[in-house]
């Protein structure tokens, strides 16, 4: 009989051994930006010279408008998953966290900073795709929109643009801690954001073709347009495994198996 309770013991043990979420900060983003590419996808000033930037400070990475109008311009700014210390795989969580206050200068204009990963092989917007190369590759981003207190998702699969669906509203920035992307199967990821109580918002999930290489190529999304603009920063793209439940959840299950195997086993002697 007490051979039997130590192996339950355990059992419930090794359970909670498993929540452990191993994370590893990839890059801080307060240093050199090395290994990214910055790859405008919209320009509806039709190539004026003005454009989305990104740069980092010991405050973390920032995005960076320089024009004179408000039309929209949006940008991709990636590196090789593979040319990290940890490849961003299936079961696995990517994270940036977020320090972007409510309501900048710019007021009513709608703009983004946002986390992004895209297919190998991003094409920049150019005259001879009439400064918009948005559905010509595969990608998805779940970026931060200040002016409009919001969450947005924005996925580009096999040809078909979606700016508008996943929204989450009545989100001040200054509460969003984190943004995250799960790669929950080989296509399919989940978009969403961590507030300051830790707790997961899900934003949407998508799902790509089997033939995408959505996955290979991480890093931000830009969307600004408004003179000498600056959202906020971005501190410590990180990667981890997938967080199972809550261990008060699971200890709750546990102890729920716990007394029904002690049942089985008072009835058994």
């Amino acid at each position: 009989m007490k051979n039997n309770w130590n192996r339950i013991l355990v059992l419930i043990t090794s359970g909670s051994m498993a929540l452990a979420v191993q994370a590893q900060v990839i890059d801080p983003l307060t240093g050199s930006l090395a290994g990214y590419t910055t790859t405008p996808v919209l320009d509806n000033s039709l190539g004026a010279g003005q454009g989305v930037s990104f740069t980092s400070s010991g405050s973390g990475l920032q995005n960076n408008y320089v024009g004179t109008g408000t039309t929209p311009e949006q940008t991709l700014f990636l590196a090789p998953a593979a040319s990290f210390s940890t490849t961003f795989a299936v079961g696995d969580r990517l994270t940036v966290d977020v320090a972007v206050p409510n309501g900048p200068q710019s007021g009513a204009v709608t703009e983004d900073f946002g986390l992004a990963i895209s297919a190998t092989g991003p094409v920049a917007a150019s005259a001879g795709n009439s400064w918009n190369s948005r559905t010509l590759f595969d990608w998805a981003s779940v970026s931060v929109r200040p002016p409009q207190s919001s969450i947005r998702a924005n996925t580009s699969i096999s040809g078909t643009l979606t700016t508008s669906s996943g929204v989450l509203t009545g989100v001040g920035s200054s509460t969003v801690s984190k943004l995250f992307i799960d790669w929950t199967s080989v296509n399919s990821f989940t978009l969403g954001y961590i507030d300051a109580g830790t707790v997961q918002h899900i934003s949407e999930t998508v799902t790509f073709a089997g033939s995408s290489t959505i996955g290979t190529q991480i890093g931000f999304y830009g969307d600004l347009r408004a003179t000498s603009e600056i959202l906020g920063f971005f501190n410590n793209l990180t990667i981890s495994t997938i967080p199972v439940p809550e261990p008060s959840a699971m200890a709750f299950g546990g102890l729920g198996s716990f007394l029904g195997l002690a049942g089985w086993l008072r009835r058994k002697k």
